[in-house]
């Protein structure tokens, strides 16, 4: 970046910072908050005629969906009339729905999935007698269009239309391909279409087999890009494959596919090839504050730009969740939190949602509330109804970030209680300074209030994850090496309380989860080891610098004998820019999610 860009950002950073701390005295009135659309249509497109395995005919049919239908158990059924009057002969297939190698953000609106209906015996001998007398059958092919995200029977998402198509079988021997009643879909003959794969699920060190998709001609398959963990070997009509012993993704790439595999402990079962019923997984939900929700990036995985921090921004009296990825408001302005459809899985944000994604979790619900306290989510707080449906819905897992509000906005939008800080140095009562600050807003008894409620009221296990180190370009009155104390001393009351709470309730319900050090790129001595180097003059620092652009850019200007930039080989930073520097990127949060343990065997 030249002078004067960092000129002209700063400057931005600093009236930003300025008109933030304005209006939490003087909150502005705001516009009507702009909802992302609802997800998209279900549309059946392209369907051919194939031959199967078995030799009996097949049809390929390629199945438009919402990206949030993903990773979920879904049916196509077909209806066919072998002749006017007479009763159709009905078949279909359930599938466990690939949009291929997860994206991290994910930011596509709908992914194209094609079917394979091996037709039953007798369909294949009705239609022979039809085709052999000169007749095409009519078919009508129906989609699953609802999700019911938390498997309880009732549709969550109901994309509007109807998933229909109503096509003729000719003879795929002595005529063209099928041409349907609705718009046809593509018929290109040159390159093949085939079947996808669905995703698999395998336990640790276990093999599958995993049969290779029909296509509309003859195919020699062969491994483009082998699992990064784990054997595979293909056969002619199988890819035979081994788990590694430990759980998450792995992904093959073929000539033809991408076969997603989720090597996942045994939760109750695992379901066979293409069974109807998705078996039972963990129930999850998440809850917490911006951290957990994901704020910075909108429900349809863009990121926030930097100049609509100001209509976003997690502060104020009513917590509506604008601008966080599981949520669709992309500005404040509502009176209740307009949930996503799917709470934000399908965009793979949050460091909730890509522990959920990993392992193949579908029954999720993030709750969070970007600005929220403790105490909004503690008995007889604002959110505390919230807590209760959590709890009422029997979560075998909480994923929960908490605490640092609202002390992390009196550091990052005015100075609040913590004008001492700037009165004092690590060496001269900063510490104290800290700890009075928390006293002041009940910081322990908040925490402790809530953890004890959740562990009293539910089974589940939760996963308390700390706070990653972010050094912001808004906090500009503040050193680097305070906001990293703060930052550890913040992280040091959640494990304390935690254990408290586990001990006093004889539970070890409460897990505390620490993210990875989120390098800074300078000198963090005495709160971090600064044994690493990148400058001729050999300066400590704690390592390549994961932070944001912006404050990469002003700590290269302040630091410019010793800083280390970052990340190390390549890569977006850890922290997003839109926000000057405050919440992880979809990267940063997928470190975090590295941290948390894959769901246990049951």
């Amino acid at each position: 970046m030249n002078s004067a860009r960092k000129i002209i950002t700063f400057a931005l950073l600093g009236a930003l910072a300025v008109c933030a701390s304005a209006s939490a005295a003087t909150p502005p009135a705001h516009k009507p908050a702009k909802v992302l659309r609802p997800p998209a249509r279900v549309k059946i497109g392209r369907v051919e005629l194939a031959e199967a395995a078995s030799g009996r005919p097949a049809l390929l049919v390629a199945v438009r969906y919402p990206i949030q239908a993903a990773g979920r158990a879904l049916r196509l059924g077909v209806h066919i009339q072998m002749k006017p009057g007479t009763v159709p002969l009905a078949d279909g297939v359930a599938r466990r729905l690939s949009a291929g190698p997860p994206h991290k953000p994910e930011r596509r609106r709908t992914f194209t999935f094609v079917y394979e209906i091996d037709l039953k015996p007798r369909i294949a001998q009705k239609l022979k007698e039809a085709w052999d007398e000169g007749r095409a059958p009519l078919a009508t092919i129906e989609a699953q269009d609802g999700i019911d995200i938390d498997g309880d029977g009732k549709v969550d998402i109901n994309p509007p239309g109807t998933p229909r198509r109503v096509l003729r079988l000719p003879d795929p021997q002595r005529q063209g391909p099928p041409t349907g009643t609705s718009p046809a879909g593509r018929t290109d003959t040159g390159a093949p279409f085939c079947a996808s794969f669905p995703v698999v699920r395998v336990h640790p060190g276990n093999h599958t087999e995993i049969h290779l998709p029909t296509c509309d001609k003859k195919l020699r398959w062969r491994v483009t890009a082998g699992a990064s963990a784990g054997t595979a070997h293909l056969g002619p009509e199988v890819l035979t494959y081994t788990a590694p012993n430990t759980p998450g993704t792995q992904t093959i790439q073929l000539d033809h596919g991408t076969v997603v595999i989720k090597v996942t402990n045994p939760w109750l079962r695992i379901s066979s090839f293409g069974e109807p019923t998705p078996p039972p997984g963990p129930v999850v939900r998440a809850m917490g504050d911006s951290v957990t929700a994901g704020f910075g990036y909108y429900s349809d995985g863009k990121l926030m730009p930097f100049l609509s921090l100001y209509e976003c921004k997690p502060v104020g009296e009513v917590l509506d969740d604008a601008c966080s990825s599981n949520s669709t408001a992309t500005k404040n302005g509502l009176k209740e939190v307009p949930y996503a459809a799917d709470y934000g899985l399908a965009n793979n944000v949050s460091w909730a949602a890509q522990w959920a994604n990993e392992f193949g979790v579908t029954n999720y619900k993030n709750f969070a509330v970007s600005g929220s306290e403790p105490t909004n989510w503690a008995p007889g707080g604002s959110l505390y109804a919230t807590t209760q449906r959590i709890e009422a819905e029997d979560p075998d897992y909480i994923l929960m970030t908490v605490g640092a509000n609202p002390i992390l906005a009196n550091t990052l939008f005015g100075l609040g209680s913590m004008r001492c800080a700037l009165e004092s140095d690590i060496f001269g009562g900063y510490e104290k300074c800290v700890e009075e600050s928390f006293e002041e807003v009940h910081l322990r008894a908040e925490l402790k209030r809530l953890y004890t409620n959740l562990v009293e009221k539910t089974q589940a296990t939760i996963y308390l994850m700390q706070y990653h180190l972010a050094i912001p370009s808004s906090a500009l009155l503040y050193g680097v090496t305070q906001i990293a104390e703060m930052g550890k001393l913040m992280n040091e009351t959640i494990a304390a309380v935690a254990k408290e709470v586990n001990a006093a309730t004889k539970s070890q319900q409460l897990q505390v989860v620490a993210p990875p050090h989120f390098n800074v790129g300078i000198s963090l001595e005495p709160v971090y080891p600064s044994s690493f180097t990148c400058s001729y003059f050999e300066y400590g620092v704690d390592g390549p610098s994961v932070q944001s652009t912006p404050t990469q850019d002003e700590l290269e200007t302040t630091h410019y004998l010793s800083f280390c930039g970052g990340p190390k080989g390549g890569g977006e930073p850890w922290v997003i820019s839109g926000d000057t520097g405050i919440h992880p990127s979809a990267a940063g949060y997928a470190q975090m999610a590295s941290q948390v343990p894959p769901p246990a065997p049951r």
